[in-house]
C-alpha cells in the first residue's frame, strides 16, 4: 500500500470514530430544527387585537371573510342583516357598512386568544380609565349601581359603554349610527313636552347651569346643551336646542339638513329672515304626544343651527 493510500485510510478511520455532535452539519440541522419549532410555537400562540369600529365601512362579505362564518344569523335579507359571533360581538348593517356593532359580556361563549375592542374599549376594562382616556362624554348616567356614558363621534355614531352593577368593569360596548340607534329615541326631548318637571326633577336628570323667571314661567339652561321653559304649573311648554347637541326633537337635531326636517315636519307654514344670513322655517306638527309649533333656523348650506318647539295652546 502506498504512502498516500495509508494517509487516506487513516483519515477515513478517524472520521468514522468522530462523534455525531462534533460534525458541522449536525449543528446546522439542529439550529434549523430549533428555529422551525420556535416559529410554529409562536405562530400558534399569536393573538390579534381587532378594532371593530372599522366594520362601519365593511360589507357583510368583507366581515365574514375577516372573521369567518357567523355562529348565528339573526336576520338576513336583501336590504340588511344581523349576525353574531361566539366571541361576544354582534353586527348589523347593509351593503354600505355596519350600522350597529355590539360587544357584550353575556354573549361571549368560550375563550379566545384574540382581543375585540371598539375605540380601544374592551370588555372587562376599567370604566374610569376609559372615560379619562376618551375625555368628557356627551352624556353620563348612573342607575341601580350601573354606570354608562355616551359619546357622539365625528362619524355621527354613538359610542356607549356601561358597567355591571356596583363595579368599574365594562360589560357592554355599543357603536351605532345615530339615526338607527336605540339611544336616539331616548334622546328625543319632545317626550318632555307637556309633562310636569319641577326643578328637583330636572336636577335629577340633568345639570342646571342657569335659570331666569318671568311672568310665572322659568327658563332653565341645562349643561347638556338645551333649554327648557316651565310654566307656573311646572309643565314643560318649550324646548330649545341651540348647539350641536346629542339630543334631538322629534328625531331632528342641530346640524341635520332642512330636507330631513321637511320629511319629518312636512312643508313649513311660513319663513322669515333670521340673523347672520339664516332663514327661519315654521311648522305645525301634530304627530307627537302634543300638537306643537316648530321653528328651525337654517344657514346657507341648509344646515339646522337652532330648534325651538312649543306646545300649542
Amino acid at each position: 500500500m502506498s504512502k498516500t493510500e495509508v494517509i487516506q485510510s487513516e483519515k477515513i478511520k478517524k472520521s468514522k470514530k468522530k462523534p455525531l455532535f462534533k460534525r458541522w452539519w449536525f449543528w446546522i440541522l439542529a439550529l434549523f430544527v430549533v428555529i422551525t419549532a420556535v416559529s410554529i410555537l409562536s405562530s400558534g400562540g399569536k393573538s390579534t387585537a381587532y378594532e371593530l369600529s372599522k366594520m362601519q365601512t365593511m360589507t357583510k362579505e368583507e366581515i365574514i371573510t375577516k372573521f369567518g362564518e357567523p355562529n348565528e344569523v339573526i336576520r338576513e335579507d336583501s336590504d340588511d342583516y344581523a349576525i353574531a359571533y361566539n366571541t361576544g360581538f354582534m353586527v348589523s348593517g347593509d351593503n354600505q357598512g355596519a350600522s350597529e356593532i355590539t360587544l357584550q359580556e353575556d354573549a361571549v361563549k368560550g375563550s379566545s386568544k384574540d382581543t375585540y375592542k371598539i375605540f380601544d374599549v374592551t370588555l372587562g376594562s376599567s370604566f374610569a380609565d376609559n372615560v379619562a382616556r376618551l375625555g368628557k362624554p356627551n352624556l353620563t348616567q348612573e342607575k341601580d349601581g350601573k354606570k354608562s356614558v355616551l359619546y357622539l363621534t365625528e362619524e355621527d355614531y354613538l359610542l356607549v359603554f356601561s358597567t355591571r352593577p356596583d363595579t368599574d368593569e365594562i360589560s357592554t360596548i355599543q357603536y351605532s349610527a345615530y339615526d338607527s340607534s336605540m339611544e336616539s329615541a331616548s334622546l328625543d326631548l319632545s317626550s318632555l313636552l307637556g309633562l310636569s318637571a319641577t326643578e328637583d326633577e330636572l336636577k335629577s336628570l340633568y345639570t342646571i347651569k342657569g335659570k331666569s323667571s318671568s311672568q310665572g314661567e322659568t327658563m332653565y339652561a341645562l349643561k347638556e346643551g338645551f333649554e327648557v321653559l316651565v310654566d307656573y304649573n311646572n309643565l314643560v311648554k318649550q324646548l330649545v336646542i341651540s348647539s350641536n347637541s346629542v339630543f334631538n326633537i322629534h328625531g331632528i337635531r342641530t346640524s341635520d339638513s332642512l330636507d330631513k326636517a321637511n320629511q319629518v315636519f312636512g312643508e313649513p307654514i311660513s319663513t322669515s329672515a333670521g340673523v347672520q344670513d339664516t332663514i327661519q322655517y315654521s311648522y305645525n306638527y301634530k304627530q307627537g304626544a302634543f300638537p306643537t309649533t316648530v321653528v328651525l333656523s337654517v344657514d346657507n348650506s341648509n344646515k339646522i343651527g337652532y330648534i325651538q318647539v312649543n306646545v300649542t295652546e
